[in-house]
């Protein structure tokens, strides 16, 4: 199968990798150059590791205490059941994470979380750290990275997706797929004050909507 996947932060560069080792072939279309976007500029740590006297269920309880009561239940228990999985490939993907004297992981506690159970990288680096880790391992994978190419439109043919049209380097032009995943971020650049990333402008968003999504 064909996967075509369009973002480039740590969604995207996960999902193609993931992709890529389920055996697809897979490319991957950014606006910008890879690196660019909000991840690298994420400077909190990754919560999910838990001490003897903590929990997914403590997690799951500050997390939604944090959000009022207004967070998805099913999304924060994705969140803190796969939390401690997902630091893991990441370290196995080399993002060096701060460690204790001893070696151990150190664990910091910050916002609203009551234990510490959050790995940072480089003190307040994280994101860039990941962000490095995960562009080394698509760049050593038999993955093409498409650079410089604005996402402009879905190819939907017989009710499905099949594709993309893009601006890359200012000349329109088609991709055909299989499967697309759409991990392009947000759109706080929609705003008049915002602290996103210039290109942070609901591309995927927008085109999913024209293309009839809900």
């Amino acid at each position: 199968m064909n996967v075509l996947v369009v973002g480039s932060g740590i969604a995207g560069l996960t999902a193609a990798l993931h992709a890529h080792e389920a055996g697809h072939a897979v490319t991957l279309v950014t606006k910008g150059a890879l690196g660019d976007g909000s991840t690298g500029l994420a400077q909190g740590g990754v919560a999910g590791i838990y001490g003897p006297d903590d929990s997914a269920q403590q997690h799951a309880a500050d997390t939604m205490d944090a959000g009022a009561g207004l967070s998805d239940p099913a999304a924060v228990d994705v969140l803190v059941a796969e939390g401690a999985e997902r630091i893991a490939e990441l370290i196995a993907r080399g993002v060096g994470f701060d460690r204790t004297a001893e070696g151990a992981l150190q664990l910091g506690r910050e916002a609203a979380h009551r234990h510490a159970r959050i790995v940072h990288a480089g003190g307040d680096a994280t994101g860039a750290a990941i962000s490095a880790a995960l562009i080394a391992a698509v760049r050593r994978a038999p993955i093409t990275a498409v650079e410089q190419a604005l996402l402009t439109e879905l190819v939907v043919a017989e009710g499905a997706v099949r594709g993309i049209r893009v601006l890359h380097d200012g000349v329109a032009t088609g991709f055909r797929a299989d499967a697309v995943i759409l991990a392009t971020g947000g759109a706080g650049r929609l705003y008049a004050h915002t602290t996103n990333p210039t290109g942070a402008t609901g591309d995927g968003i927008a085109v999913a909507l024209r293309a009839g999504a809900a």
